[in-house]
Protein backbone atom coordinates (compact mmCIF):
# COMPACT_ATOMS: atom_id res chain seq x y z
CA UNK A 1 0.00 0.00 0.00
CA UNK A 2 2.78 2.43 0.95
CA UNK A 3 4.64 1.67 -2.29
CA UNK A 4 1.46 2.31 -4.29
CA UNK A 5 1.00 5.70 -2.63
CA UNK A 6 4.67 6.53 -3.12
CA UNK A 7 4.44 5.72 -6.83
CA UNK A 8 1.22 7.70 -7.13
CA UNK A 9 2.79 10.72 -5.44
CA UNK A 10 5.83 10.49 -7.69
CA UNK A 11 3.61 10.43 -10.79
CA UNK A 12 1.96 13.68 -9.62
CA UNK A 13 5.26 15.50 -9.07
CA UNK A 14 6.10 18.59 -11.07
CA UNK A 15 8.53 17.69 -13.84
CA UNK A 16 10.03 20.61 -15.81
CA UNK A 17 10.95 18.20 -18.60
CA UNK A 18 7.31 17.18 -19.00
CA UNK A 19 5.70 20.60 -19.28
CA UNK A 20 2.41 20.47 -21.22
CA UNK A 21 1.92 22.49 -24.38
CA UNK A 22 0.20 25.86 -24.10
CA UNK A 23 -3.50 25.59 -23.40
CA UNK A 24 -5.53 26.33 -26.51
CA UNK A 25 -9.18 27.36 -26.17
CA UNK A 26 -11.54 25.22 -28.23
CA UNK A 27 -14.72 27.10 -27.29
CA UNK A 28 -14.92 30.87 -27.58
CA UNK A 29 -17.67 33.47 -27.41
CA UNK A 30 -16.99 36.72 -29.24
CA UNK A 31 -13.35 35.65 -29.35
CA UNK A 32 -13.18 35.34 -25.54
CA UNK A 33 -11.90 32.09 -24.02
CA UNK A 34 -14.74 30.08 -22.47
CA UNK A 35 -13.69 26.43 -22.64
CA UNK A 36 -10.40 24.51 -22.98
CA UNK A 37 -9.45 20.85 -22.97
CA UNK A 38 -9.28 19.21 -19.52
CA UNK A 39 -12.07 21.52 -18.30
CA UNK A 40 -15.82 21.62 -17.98
CA UNK A 41 -18.21 24.53 -18.41
CA UNK A 42 -21.85 25.02 -17.46
CA UNK A 43 -24.87 26.61 -19.12
CA UNK A 44 -27.34 27.34 -16.31
CA UNK A 45 -30.86 28.71 -16.27
CA UNK A 46 -34.44 28.23 -15.16
CA UNK A 47 -36.53 25.49 -16.80
CA UNK A 48 -37.74 26.39 -20.31
CA UNK A 49 -35.16 29.16 -20.69
CA UNK A 50 -33.81 27.67 -23.97
CA UNK A 51 -30.55 26.38 -22.51
CA UNK A 52 -30.72 23.44 -24.92
CA UNK A 53 -31.09 25.84 -27.85
CA UNK A 54 -27.84 27.55 -26.90
CA UNK A 55 -25.85 24.35 -26.44
CA UNK A 56 -27.34 23.06 -29.68
CA UNK A 57 -25.90 26.15 -31.37
CA UNK A 58 -22.53 25.48 -29.74
CA UNK A 59 -22.56 21.92 -31.07
CA UNK A 60 -23.60 23.13 -34.52
CA UNK A 61 -20.77 25.67 -34.57
CA UNK A 62 -18.29 22.77 -34.72
CA UNK A 63 -19.87 21.63 -37.98
CA UNK A 64 -19.38 24.85 -39.96
CA UNK A 65 -16.25 26.40 -41.54
CA UNK A 66 -13.44 27.49 -39.23
CA UNK A 67 -13.97 31.23 -39.55
CA UNK A 68 -17.74 31.13 -39.08
CA UNK A 69 -19.61 31.36 -35.78
CA UNK A 70 -23.17 30.91 -34.62
CA UNK A 71 -24.32 33.92 -32.60
CA UNK A 72 -20.67 34.72 -31.89
CA UNK A 73 -20.01 31.25 -30.48
CA UNK A 74 -17.44 28.86 -31.91
CA UNK A 75 -16.47 25.31 -30.98
CA UNK A 76 -13.24 24.53 -32.84
CA UNK A 77 -12.07 20.98 -32.15
CA UNK A 78 -8.52 19.67 -32.70
CA UNK A 79 -8.16 18.47 -36.30
CA UNK A 80 -7.08 14.99 -35.18
CA UNK A 81 -9.87 14.68 -32.57
CA UNK A 82 -13.02 15.98 -34.26
CA UNK A 83 -15.55 13.72 -32.54
CA UNK A 84 -18.41 15.03 -30.34
CA UNK A 85 -20.43 12.96 -27.88
CA UNK A 86 -23.86 14.43 -27.08
CA UNK A 87 -25.70 12.91 -24.10
CA UNK A 88 -29.24 13.98 -23.21
CA UNK A 89 -30.71 12.81 -19.90
CA UNK A 90 -33.98 14.77 -19.78
CA UNK A 91 -35.91 14.89 -23.06
CA UNK A 92 -38.61 12.61 -24.37
CA UNK A 93 -37.78 10.70 -27.54
CA UNK A 94 -39.71 13.27 -29.60
CA UNK A 95 -37.87 16.24 -28.06
CA UNK A 96 -34.50 14.49 -28.31
CA UNK A 97 -34.87 13.94 -32.04
CA UNK A 98 -36.17 17.48 -32.44
CA UNK A 99 -33.08 18.77 -30.64
CA UNK A 100 -30.81 16.85 -33.01
CA UNK A 101 -32.80 18.25 -35.97
CA UNK A 102 -32.30 21.73 -34.49
CA UNK A 103 -28.51 21.21 -34.39
CA UNK A 104 -28.55 20.08 -38.03
CA UNK A 105 -30.65 23.10 -39.03
CA UNK A 106 -28.45 25.58 -37.16
CA UNK A 107 -25.39 24.14 -38.92
CA UNK A 108 -27.26 24.33 -42.25
CA UNK A 109 -26.55 20.67 -42.94
CA UNK A 110 -28.72 17.79 -44.13
CA UNK A 111 -27.55 15.32 -41.50
CA UNK A 112 -25.09 14.88 -38.65
CA UNK A 113 -21.48 14.23 -39.65
CA UNK A 114 -20.09 10.75 -38.84
CA UNK A 115 -18.02 12.30 -36.03
CA UNK A 116 -21.13 13.42 -34.11
CA UNK A 117 -22.67 10.80 -31.78
CA UNK A 118 -25.94 11.58 -29.95
CA UNK A 119 -27.48 9.48 -27.18
CA UNK A 120 -30.71 9.62 -25.15
CA UNK A 121 -30.14 8.38 -21.58
CA UNK A 122 -33.38 9.55 -20.00
CA UNK A 123 -34.40 6.18 -18.52
CA UNK A 124 -31.02 5.40 -16.93
CA UNK A 125 -29.84 5.83 -13.35
CA UNK A 126 -26.99 8.28 -12.53
CA UNK A 127 -24.32 5.62 -11.97
CA UNK A 128 -25.17 3.96 -15.29
CA UNK A 129 -25.18 7.33 -17.09
CA UNK A 130 -21.68 8.10 -15.82
CA UNK A 131 -20.51 4.59 -16.72
CA UNK A 132 -21.85 4.87 -20.28
CA UNK A 133 -20.28 8.29 -20.80
CA UNK A 134 -16.91 6.99 -19.64
CA UNK A 135 -17.24 3.87 -21.78
CA UNK A 136 -17.86 6.12 -24.76
CA UNK A 137 -14.67 8.07 -24.01
CA UNK A 138 -12.68 4.84 -23.67
CA UNK A 139 -13.90 3.63 -27.06
CA UNK A 140 -13.59 6.98 -28.88
CA UNK A 141 -10.09 8.37 -28.46
CA UNK A 142 -10.79 10.94 -31.18
CA UNK A 143 -13.48 12.61 -29.05
CA UNK A 144 -12.40 15.98 -27.63
CA UNK A 145 -15.77 17.37 -26.49
CA UNK A 146 -18.90 15.96 -24.87
CA UNK A 147 -22.23 17.56 -24.00
CA UNK A 148 -24.29 16.52 -20.96
CA UNK A 149 -27.86 17.87 -20.95
CA UNK A 150 -28.55 17.80 -17.97
CA UNK A 151 -26.04 17.45 -15.22
CA UNK A 152 -28.56 16.96 -12.38
CA UNK A 153 -29.03 13.40 -13.62
CA UNK A 154 -25.40 12.58 -12.86
CA UNK A 155 -26.37 12.16 -9.19
CA UNK A 156 -29.34 10.91 -7.17
CA UNK A 157 -29.46 13.82 -4.74
CA UNK A 158 -28.02 17.17 -5.82
CA UNK A 159 -28.18 18.33 -2.17
CA UNK A 160 -26.11 15.47 -0.76
CA UNK A 161 -22.63 16.90 0.00
CA UNK A 162 -20.82 13.57 -0.29
CA UNK A 163 -22.48 12.37 -3.49
CA UNK A 164 -22.20 15.71 -5.27
CA UNK A 165 -18.52 15.99 -4.36
CA UNK A 166 -17.95 12.51 -5.80
CA UNK A 167 -19.69 13.59 -9.01
CA UNK A 168 -17.61 16.77 -9.15
CA UNK A 169 -14.44 14.73 -8.69
CA UNK A 170 -15.63 12.47 -11.52
CA UNK A 171 -16.05 15.53 -13.77
CA UNK A 172 -12.56 16.74 -12.88
CA UNK A 173 -11.06 13.29 -13.45
CA UNK A 174 -12.61 12.42 -16.81
CA UNK A 175 -11.93 15.84 -18.33
CA UNK A 176 -8.24 15.49 -17.45
CA UNK A 177 -7.84 11.75 -18.03
CA UNK A 178 -9.50 11.81 -21.48
CA UNK A 179 -8.30 15.33 -22.35
CA UNK A 180 -11.76 16.67 -23.21
CA UNK A 181 -13.98 19.70 -22.78
CA UNK A 182 -17.30 18.85 -21.13
CA UNK A 183 -20.20 21.23 -21.79
CA UNK A 184 -23.05 20.74 -19.33
CA UNK A 185 -26.52 22.09 -18.63
CA UNK A 186 -27.64 22.73 -15.06
CA UNK A 187 -30.88 24.19 -13.75
CA UNK A 188 -31.14 27.25 -11.55
CA UNK A 189 -33.29 27.30 -8.45
CA UNK A 190 -36.40 29.45 -8.75
CA UNK A 191 -35.79 31.12 -5.38
CA UNK A 192 -32.34 32.73 -5.30
CA UNK A 193 -31.48 32.15 -8.95
CA UNK A 194 -28.40 30.05 -8.10
CA UNK A 195 -27.38 26.71 -9.58
CA UNK A 196 -29.20 23.97 -7.69
CA UNK A 197 -27.90 22.50 -4.46
CA UNK A 198 -24.44 21.31 -3.53
CA UNK A 199 -23.92 20.09 -7.09
CA UNK A 200 -24.43 23.63 -8.38
CA UNK A 201 -22.09 25.11 -5.77
CA UNK A 202 -19.39 22.59 -6.63
CA UNK A 203 -19.68 23.02 -10.38
CA UNK A 204 -19.55 26.81 -10.04
CA UNK A 205 -16.38 26.49 -7.96
CA UNK A 206 -14.43 24.14 -10.24
CA UNK A 207 -15.83 24.84 -13.71
CA UNK A 208 -13.78 26.93 -16.11
CA UNK A 209 -16.84 28.99 -17.02
CA UNK A 210 -20.47 29.27 -15.95
CA UNK A 211 -23.05 31.07 -18.08
CA UNK A 212 -26.68 31.97 -17.42
CA UNK A 213 -29.55 31.77 -19.92
CA UNK A 214 -32.49 34.02 -19.04
CA UNK A 215 -35.84 34.77 -20.65
CA UNK A 216 -36.89 38.39 -21.15
CA UNK A 217 -40.64 37.96 -21.46
CA UNK A 218 -41.24 41.64 -22.18
CA UNK A 219 -39.56 41.45 -25.59
CA UNK A 220 -39.53 37.70 -26.24
CA UNK A 221 -35.76 37.32 -25.98
CA UNK A 222 -33.63 34.51 -24.57
CA UNK A 223 -30.36 35.96 -23.33
CA UNK A 224 -27.00 34.30 -22.65
CA UNK A 225 -24.71 36.17 -20.27
CA UNK A 226 -21.51 35.29 -18.38
CA UNK A 227 -21.60 34.44 -14.69
CA UNK A 228 -18.09 33.18 -13.90
CA UNK A 229 -15.29 33.12 -16.48
CA UNK A 230 -11.83 32.06 -15.40
CA UNK A 231 -10.34 34.13 -18.21
CA UNK A 232 -11.71 37.33 -16.58
CA UNK A 233 -12.83 38.51 -20.02
CA UNK A 234 -16.60 38.78 -20.08
CA UNK A 235 -18.47 38.58 -23.34
CA UNK A 236 -21.41 40.83 -24.16
CA UNK A 237 -24.90 39.35 -23.64
CA UNK A 238 -26.25 37.37 -26.60
CA UNK A 239 -29.97 37.60 -27.37
CA UNK A 240 -32.00 35.29 -29.60
CA UNK A 241 -35.68 35.09 -30.54
CA UNK A 242 -37.81 32.54 -32.34
CA UNK A 243 -39.42 33.67 -35.59
CA UNK A 244 -41.88 31.14 -37.01
CA UNK A 245 -39.82 28.22 -35.71
CA UNK A 246 -36.42 29.66 -36.65
CA UNK A 247 -33.98 30.94 -34.05
CA UNK A 248 -32.25 34.21 -34.91
CA UNK A 249 -29.85 36.48 -33.06
CA UNK A 250 -31.39 39.86 -32.25
CA UNK A 251 -30.26 43.14 -30.71
CA UNK A 252 -30.05 42.70 -26.97
CA UNK A 253 -32.56 44.75 -24.98
CA UNK A 254 -31.88 45.35 -21.31
CA UNK A 255 -34.73 43.98 -19.15
CA UNK A 256 -36.97 46.57 -17.55
CA UNK A 257 -36.29 46.73 -13.84
CA UNK A 258 -39.39 46.94 -11.64
CA UNK A 259 -39.86 50.22 -9.80
CA UNK A 260 -39.73 49.62 -6.06
CA UNK A 261 -42.84 50.56 -4.10
CA UNK A 262 -42.43 53.72 -2.05
CA UNK A 263 -44.15 53.88 1.28
CA UNK A 264 -45.94 57.14 1.91
CA UNK A 265 -45.28 58.86 5.19
CA UNK A 266 -48.24 59.51 7.40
Amino acid sequence: MANDIRELLQSRRYDPANKPIDQVPIFTIQGKTVGCLQSYIVFSGLPKASKSTYIGAVAASAMIPVFQTIWGMKLQLPYDRPRIGYFDTEMSSFDFYRQVDKIITLAEKKSLPPTFDAYSLREDMPSKIRAMIEQYLIENKDCSCIFVDGMLDLCLDYNDPRETRLVTNWLKRITKQYDILLIGVLHLGKGQGETLGHLGSNTDRWSQSTMIVEKNRDVGQFVLRPKYLRSDEDFEPIAISNFNGQWKQVVYIEPIQPIPNKKTKK
